[in-house]
């Protein structure tokens, strides 16, 4: 199988897709598996990069036309966006794609977000007849009121409508998220849910070292981790932040992990309590969750909310909002405190509750814990792979269907 999948956003950014991404194409390389990444060029290059996904030819012998294309991703050159600044907008030509996508012969396309390079894979598809598969991973939607932006919701919405209907499946993370789009009319639904590496994750990795470092060992400690931007609602941990240096001074810290607009505006805010380390990764990042006590996260516009998921898995119990893709696996008073959208009152007596609480506080770590160890990305992606397989003998088998087989 080979599939071609085309994204406006891949590493080195960091967010959820590209996680996703990342994790997903580390699991193709275990299988029998080829795949092509269409993706921007961060450095502001066109240029390829060899991936293990897409098969050498053995040392003597010649190369079959098919094993031409080596590279497992290809990056173009794009432009910053000023609401963005970390992500990459890119363009391509049309007839360089499709001349890329002839000489892999992809069975099946993976339209991973819906800008310039995945309208071009839309294109593809369409023009070759393949199986369409499109991931909806951002409630737009949402987000430009946060912006100040809301009078492009309607073209927004029409523009949305019109890229999905292409699609023969559109998986989105979350059962919330599914539930949505249903009502928008939007048909051929399906899950792609989330996984976690409960290894990587995991609350053995709690650092005394870290939290002195930092100056916060006798600290009860809140973790935020994820884009500093409005549309996550920190506005309300501000709040609680300013409640907490009122009512407790000197008893928690606030520990942001992570950048965006909202770093500067937190910064100026000269709060006593708030230690911001910028973007993290890989150990780091698996350290800081874990020497954590609570993980705070307001936002209510997530389709899924991956950094939840890992403080479950790092042993953290959350405090969070009763809304959006989160839902799919925070309970309250079971894993999680949730409260209402945009109620900061009650979000700050959540996380004075979870402090004051320890009782509380481990028996929803405890069950978060338990619930990531249940979400391993091998069901996840096995779960794509049978979406996948299925559509594609779907296609083949319909009488009606011009399927270009690529074999």
């Amino acid at each position: 199988m080979k599939i071609a999948y085309f994204t406006d956003t891949f590493m080195p950014e960091l967010n959820g897709v590209t996680n996703t991404l990342s994790k997903l194409q580390a699991w193709l390389d275990t299988k029998d598996v080829r795949y092509a990444f269409f993706t921007p060029d961060y450095a502001g290059r066109t240029g390829h990069e060899r991936g293990t996904g897409i098969k050498n030819t053995p040392a003597g012998q010649k190369p079959a036309e098919e094993a031409v294309f080596q590279p497992g991703v290809h990056r173009f050159k794009g432009i910053r966006a000023s609401l963005s600044p970390e992500s990459c907008l890119a363009f391509p030509r049309r007839r360089e794609i499709f001349d890329l996508c002839d000489s892999f012969k992809p069975d099946l396309v993976h339209v991973v977000t819906e800008l310039g390079i995945g309208y071009r894979g839309l294109q593809y598809a369409r023009s070759r007849n393949l199986p369409l598969v499109m991931s909806c991973h951002t409630d737009y939607c949402k987000y430009l009121r946060y912006f100040h932006l809301d009078f492009f919701k309607s073209l927004t919405e029409k523009y949305l409508a019109w890229f999905y209907r292409s699609a023969h499946r559109i998986l989105v993370p979350s059962k919330h998220t599914l539930e949505q789009l249903f009502k928008k009319q939007y048909r051929n639904l399906g899950l792609w849910s989330r996984g976690i590496d409960a290894e990587k994750f995991n609350p053995r990795l709690r650092s005394t070292a870290w939290r002195e470092r930092l100056g916060i060992n006798d600290k009860f400690i809140f973790l935020y981790v994820g884009r500093l931007s409005p549309e996550k609602g920190l506005d309300i941990l501000l709040y609680a932040i300013e409640e907490f240096e009122s009512r407790f001074p000197g008893k928690a810290a606030f520990v942001f992990t992570g950048g965006g607009p909202c770093a500067d505006i937190i910064k100026q805010k000269n709060y006593s309590s708030v230690i911001l380390t910028g973007f993290k990764t890989g150990g780091e990042l698996s350290e800081i969750y874990a020497s954590s006590d609570c993980f705070a996260f307001p936002s209510g516009t997530e389709t899924f909310g991956n950094a939840p998921l890992e403080a479950l898995a790092s042993g953290l119990p959350v405090a969070g909002i009763a809304s959006g893709g989160v839902t799919e696996f925070l309970s309250h008073r079971k894993n999680a405190l949730l409260c209402a959208g945009e109620d900061r009152e009650a979000f700050t007596e959540n996380l004075i509750t979870i402090m004051n609480n320890g009782g509380l506080r481990r028996e929803l770590a405890e069950n978060g814990r338990k619930l990531a160890q249940s979400r391993t990305w091998d069901l996840i992606f096995a779960d794509l792979l049978s979406v996948y397989t299925g559509l594609i003998a779907e296609m083949r088998s319909s009488p009606d269907n011009k399927y270009r087989d690529a074999s």
